[in-house]
């Protein structure tokens, strides 16, 4: 959940007889720009390891000490020249962001080591995306109330932290620099921010793309019921263009799989819950009761009381016999559960290997 509350400085006066068109008529808006601070240095540089389908990648790249600090002394308002609507200066300002132009050595940097990884493993357009999906969404979540503003992509690497907005336009500008057609939805009503890509499938609302959560590890296409502080998405987002290259995510078909397993395992667990519950009180309440039957026929056994304890053994073994039938019935309704539940776990802990987590909700789904 993002925390920015957007800082508009408005400028009403112009000065006029200064002798420069660009001064009588300036832009409607001027974002903020980087301004590299010649002599900078840093202390140190992350490095990236995250989960990627059945192993591990890493990230390591080497970032310019005067862009980054130029980014973090940057003024991040959005200056102002006329009556701009939320729908109009928003875009401009967010946009400024992911494409401030002292970033593109960075995000040639970046994408490099990106390629290098699809080269080795040879993934597709898909892939590719996840990858880089996946390495933004491992970049802990941190939010700052104290900051007021988004963060430029290159602080977000820097820094090694971000919230909604930052690790948002983080991935936008990586995957427009890879010819994916990609937007920010900008959620003004629940102050939120997520991607997304085109899709051939995976719509999300009334847009041709498919939504990608960044605050934490999910599906490309699979919008999370709920967002970490327990907000629910319900408006329409402000839908802000940052690449329009002509790639895009086609493998939608197997993530309504996923979506479907996760959906059916979830409900089959609600489901079976309270039949588990009730079965187990009365196999305990049955097992209480062949106890105390088997503990009285043993006392009529040492007393020589043999008429008695034979009319109790026809009892005593259909219960018995239905007790075990019942024991059999409860383990199988426990291991469908326990199938259940381990489906859920595995998928939701596996949105870095949609490929992987494709089989296994497929074949659960043929079960």
């Amino acid at each position: 959940m993002w925390k920015r509350i957007l800082t508009i400085l408005i400028l009403v006066a112009m000065t006029l007889g200064a002798g420069c068109l660009g001064d009588l008529f300036p832009p409607a808006a001027v974002p903020p720009v980087i301004v590299p601070v010649e002599g900078a240095s840093l202390d140190h540089l992350p490095v990236y390891t995250f989960p990627f389908e059945d192993g591990e990648e890493t990230i390591r790249i080497g970032i310019d000490p005067a862009v980054y600090a130029g980014a973090k002394e940057a003024d991040r308002r959005l200056h102002l020249y006329e009556d701009l609507s939320e729908e109009e200066w928003i875009p401009i300002y967010y946009q400024a962001f992911a494409n401030e132009s002292h970033q593109e050595p960075f995000y040639a940097d970046l994408t490099t080591a990106f390629r290098e990884i699809r080269d080795r493993e040879g993934l597709d357009d898909d892939r590719y995306l996840e990858l880089i999906t996946a390495f933004v969404q491992s970049i802990p979540y941190r939010t700052d109330d104290s900051i007021t503003e988004p963060k430029f992509p290159i602080e977000t690497y820097g820094d090694g932290e971000g919230d909604c907005d930052d690790k948002s336009l983080l991935l936008a500008g990586l995957l427009a620099r890879e010819g994916y057609r990609v937007a920010l939805f900008y959620f003004g009503d629940e102050a939120h921010m997520a991607v997304g890509v085109g899709s051939a499938g995976c719509y999300y609302r009334n847009t041709p793309l498919a939504y990608i959560e960044t605050t934490n590890a999910s599906y490309v296409g699979i919008l999370p019921p709920v967002l970490s502080n327990g907000t629910v998405l319900a408006s329409d987002p402000l839908v802000i263009p940052v690449g329009d290259g002509p790639r895009y995510y086609a493998a939608c078909d197997q993530v309504r799989v996923i979506e479907r397993a996760l959906s059916v395992s979830r409900a089959r667990v609600e489901a079976l819950a309270p039949e588990l519950g009730t079965r187990a009180g009365e196999l305990e309440t049955e097992k209480e009761y062949i106890e105390s039957l088997g503990a009285r026929m043993a006392a009529l056994s040492r007393s020589g009381e043999v008429r008695e304890y034979n009319r109790l053994v026809p009892e005593y073994n259909r219960k018995a016999q239905d007790y075990n039938d019942a024991v059999r019935s409860y383990n199988a309704l426990l291991e469908e559960s326990r199938s259940a539940v381990d489906l859920y776990n595995h998928l939701v802990t596996h949105a870095h290997d949609r490929p992987g987590s494709y089989l296994r909700a497929r074949a659960y789904l043929a079960e």
